[in-house]
């Protein structure tokens, strides 16, 4: 069902009116997790309306996610517990801009929703955790997760520059902050060097995919200025 609910978005943004649309490159940048780059070119950018000063803003990028953390775990890590997997995101926002001929600056916020594809957990990272929280000198775990459809906030600000009338080159800087919820389930084994295996079951059914940090954008936008 999520997938249906994902193509059918992509498909209203892809077909609605448009002041401007064009394709970027973004990168994010995650607190606590790996750096993560888009699939090229399947970034949208740029969709939206304006009515003078106001509008909104919208678009769907896929990124290659090499690691993400999560919350809600009796134990904590440093390290990415979540990754690699793909990840769609698309963003809703409102902006306030000023237009000029050369340029133009605007500032935007919103919200966004967020897809995980297929995501697996890092069980070299997760392990180590693991076993840091028991006390123990190793940890193995079995491990089973359900993911479910995520949702945060967004906002920053966008430059564009004005090539011509028709063509410009963006660059955009914004801040993101969401989660999506992700069930694990199953059992971890472990012990001290000399001493007995000992084996626990998981049911972190509170657990969530943290997705923190700052998401930068280059790209070309054809606009209706």
């Amino acid at each position: 069902m999520r997938p249906k609910i994902l193509i059918l978005v992509l498909a209203l943004v892809s077909v609605m009116p448009a002041v401007g649309q064009g394709v970027s490159m973004s990168f994010i940048i995650p607190k606590d997790g790996y750096f993560s780059a888009p699939v090229s070119p399947l970034s949208v950018r740029g969709l939206g309306y304006k009515w003078g000063m106001i509008g909104f803003a919208t678009g769907a990028s896929l990124y290659n996610m090499p690691g993400l953390p999560m919350s809600g775990l009796p134990f904590e890590s440093d390290k990415p517990l979540a990754g690699p997997f793909w990840s769609v995101l698309v963003p809703l926002q409102l902006t306030l801009g000023i237009e000029g001929d050369r340029m133009s600056f605007q500032l935007l916020a919103g919200g966004f929703g967020m897809w995980h594809i297929s995501p697996r957990l890092n069980y070299g990272n997760l392990d180590r955790a693991i076993a840091d929280y028991e006390g123990w000198d190793v940890a193995n775990a079995n491990v089973d997760m359900k993911s479910k459809l995520g949702a945060g906030w967004m906002a920053g600000v966008e430059l564009a520059f004005h090539v011509n009338r028709k063509f410009s080159i963006t660059t955009e800087v914004e801040y993101l902050s969401g989660q999506s919820g992700m069930t694990l389930k199953g059992d971890y084994s472990g012990g001290s060097y000399g001493g007995m295996i000992e084996t626990r079951p998981v049911d972190y059914s509170d657990a969530n995919l943290m997705l923190e940090g700052l998401e930068i954008s280059i790209g070309v936008v054809m606009n209706g200025r």
